[in-house]
């Protein structure tokens, strides 16, 4: 029986299937060639990461591969035999084909014949239109997503991340679905997406396919965006003399990097493409986007992309398809798929480059954004955090900042560590991506394009202008500025930036609703958002054997997850302290341990004295018996903070465990919700403690 904690293997039993061989492995999932027992038929088995299969936009777009693909009757479309959830792992079962993507065939043979390659877009062209006419984008067109078999007959794949054109709930992710070689420019700014994004991506097919490389190349994501938005489109005769000129008007066309400029429909430009093969053409300027460009020349040698979703050769057989397609005999399987202003002024490219690499951190931040907390199994994969990557975690101050959820992001030439946390709904956090640089100098050039090209402000309560300055104890350590993002999702969602200049580093916390902005604009100005100090930096999956024992005596709302550890004061009877975040609602929290009920006893006591204890509430007496549900569990009293003016607390002592804790009022500003003074908490305490 599986798990969906466990990875599948192949020679296991998975539901009805048995999975005979992993074909491949890529971002939306496993592909298998299994046996299907009950129906007696080899088939191609897609199963979603067991990582990904609880989060439930994930869900909905694996789902919707199924539902996408099974309702559209064009025969370039690939057939699904059925769908569904087994053991907790979605799934589909695809027929099995029985040839190779068009990524191992460019492979194979560099380029294309022009005759070849026309047919091919063609295919590919009446899938895209049909999924257009019923209100579908594909948004992932690349040669890795077309399936080519031995009689060229070309099948498009994988819908899993097919876009509905009404479906508004499912961009709320930010996720940048798709392969950066391929997407339109429009990708990476706008949220309305049409299909002349997918009619552009098979314009960059067609390119590839004449001349053996992508149209835009780079060693990152960034630099391959910048060219997607600014850089001129390339001519395919220049790149590969061969191809005649008349394809440089029909790729300037689908390429166009405004949307209404480009070619109306994929069938246009799969016959524009066709028309060339006997349309000469004159090889000169394009006019784009009015303005006149001239093509750049392009690196001839094919790349693979980073995000090839994986695809395989089958050879056995599948009887269940159609007798006779058109173009050719049926086929029998496929398988498949982003401190102080910079004292001098940026140079260009660093400005394009950092606010494309922003772009992108939000895209890549929209999975982990949009999904509530919850605890995760570790998987060694691409997203794996690094002896880096936990170094940077050591100096953020926040609790439930940690391994479980954050990611690893490939460091850039700018830096040596960047992460991506998602939110944390039950400790009350913001997401983050995060940025450890090579050199003060690589965060001032860096901080200071985002400044030039992004539009940010200085924070409610600052001092006007685009940014002000970060302090950490009363010192200024770097600076901060907040801004509205438009990139991710239905609506606008507010965020800010922090650097420490000390690190160096720097911090972009993004919310979930407009409707935070009051809570990002109180938190903006608070220094525990700020980096910690280098001699005070820890890990913050690091806990003693004590403050595992207290985890142990408190409530699920306060474990390793949204809780850090804390420095005692030299001398202290106790041996443990960590402090701990909390969804709106709560108090501030902190729990103390000790060896034995002796010091705690005696802690509780001296503190009772010297803290000025009283029952909570009024009355004669210094402390308060402790009920849970009638029955006597310990006892506890309120005192007013000293460390904090108009600060309220309330210290509780079990009798059965040497675990106190602390509970403080919120400051009465704080626009959370929570206990705000002493009666407020005193309820809180009663209802959820008492």
């Amino acid at each position: 029986m599986t798990s969906p904690h466990h990875p599948l293997t192949v020679g296991s039993r998975f539901g009805p299937y048995r999975l005979d061989r992993l074909i491949g492995r890529g971002g939306m999932g496993e592909v298998y060639q299994g046996y299907d027992t009950v129906k007696d038929r080899t088939v191609a088995i897609k199963v979603l990461p067991a990582r990904l299969a609880q989060d439930p936009v994930y869900r909905q777009r694996f789902q919707r591969e199924s539902h996408a693909a099974a309702r559209l009757r064009e025969a370039h479309v690939i057939p699904i035999h059925d769908y569904g959830e087994i053991d907790g792992h979605l799934f589909i079962d695809m027929r099995l084909v029985d040839g190779e993507s068009l990524r191992e065939l460019l492979r194979r043979s560099g380029s294309l014949t022009a005759e070849r390659t026309v047919e091919i877009v063609g295919q590919v062209a009446a899938a895209l239109d049909a999924a257009h006419a019923d209100g579908l984008l594909h948004r992932d067109v690349k040669p890795d997503n077309i399936l080519i078999t031995h009689a060229g007959f070309a099948y498009l794949v994988d819908f899993g991340i097919a876009q509905s054109a009404t479906d508004s709930t499912l961009t709320g992710d930010g996720s940048a679905v798709g392969s950066y070689g391929y997407m339109a420019p429009e990708r990476f700014a706008s949220r309305e997406l049409t299909p002349a994004a997918d009619v552009y991506a098979l314009a960059c097919v067609l390119f590839e396919c004449l001349t053996g490389t992508r149209p835009f190349i780079g060693d990152t994501d960034p630099q391959i965006m910048r060219a997607h938005l600014f850089d001129p489109v390339p001519r395919p005769s220049q790149v590969r003399p061969t191809v005649s000129a008349a394809f440089d008007t029909v790729v300037a066309r689908g390429m166009a990097k405004n949307p209404a400029k480009r070619t109306a429909s994929a069938g246009a430009l799969a016959a524009a493409a066709r028309a060339a093969l006997t349309t000469p053409a004159e090889a000169g300027e394009l006019t784009l986007d009015d303005q006149t460009q001239t093509a750049a020349p392009v690196q001839d040698s094919p790349v693979q992309d980073s995000t090839d979703e994986p695809t395989a050769v089958s050879d056995v057989p599948d009887d269940t398809g159609p007798a006779t397609p058109p173009g050719g005999p049926e086929p029998h399987a496929v398988t498949g798929s982003e401190a102080a202003r910079h004292r001098g002024g940026p140079r260009r490219i660093a400005a394009l480059a950092a606010v494309i690499a922003l772009v992108a951190a939000l895209g890549f931040m929209g999975w982990a954004l949009a999904r509530p907390f919850r605890a995760g199994h570790p998987i060694p994969d691409a997203s794996a955090l690094t002896k880096d990557d936990v170094d940077l975690l050591a100096f953020t101050q926040r609790p439930a900042f940690n391994r479980a959820n954050c990611v690893h992001e490939d460091p850039d030439e700018y830096s040596i560590a960047i992460l991506s946390c998602g939110i944390d709904y039950d400790a009350g956090n913001p997401g983050v991506r995060l940025w450890r640089f090579r050199d003060a100098d690589k965060l001032h050039e860096y901080y200071t394009s985002v400044l030039d090209v992004t539009q940010l402000t200085a924070c409610p309560g600052d001092p006007p202008g685009q940014d002000a300055p970060s302090t950490r104890d009363g010192k200024e350590v770097g600076r901060r500025a907040c801004y509205t993002n438009t990139t991710i999702g239905p609506a606008p969602k507010p965020a800010f930036i922090v650097t420490n200049e000390e690190i160096p580093a720097m911090a972009m916390y993004l919310w979930d609703d407009v409707a935070d902005q009051p809570i990002r604009d109180w938190e903006a100005l608070r220094e525990d958002w700020q980096f910690r100090a280098a001699d005070n930096a820890r890990d913050p999956d690091d806990f003693s054997p004590a403050d595992r024992a207290i985890f142990a005596n408190v409530g699920q709302e306060w474990q390793a997850g949204n809780c850090r550890h804390a420095e005692l004061p030299s001398g202290s009877a106790a041996n443990a302290s960590v402090e701990c975040v909390n969804a709106n609602g709560y108090p501030l929290s902190a729990f103390i341990g000790f060896a034995d009920r002796t010091k705690a006893t005696l802690l509780y006591q001296q503190d009772l004295t010297l803290l000025k204890g009283h029952a909570c509430g009024g009355g004669d007496q210094p402390d308060s018996v402790w009920r849970q549900k009638g029955t006597l569990v310990g006892r506890f009293y309120c005192y007013a903070d000293p460390s904090e003016p108009g600060r309220q607390c309330i210290l509780s002592l079990p009798d059965e465990f040497h675990t106190a804790g602390i509970f403080c009022t919120l400051p009465p500003d704080d626009p959370h919700l929570g206990p705000k003074d002493e009666q407020q908490l005193l309820e809180w305490f009663l209802r959820k403690l008492g």
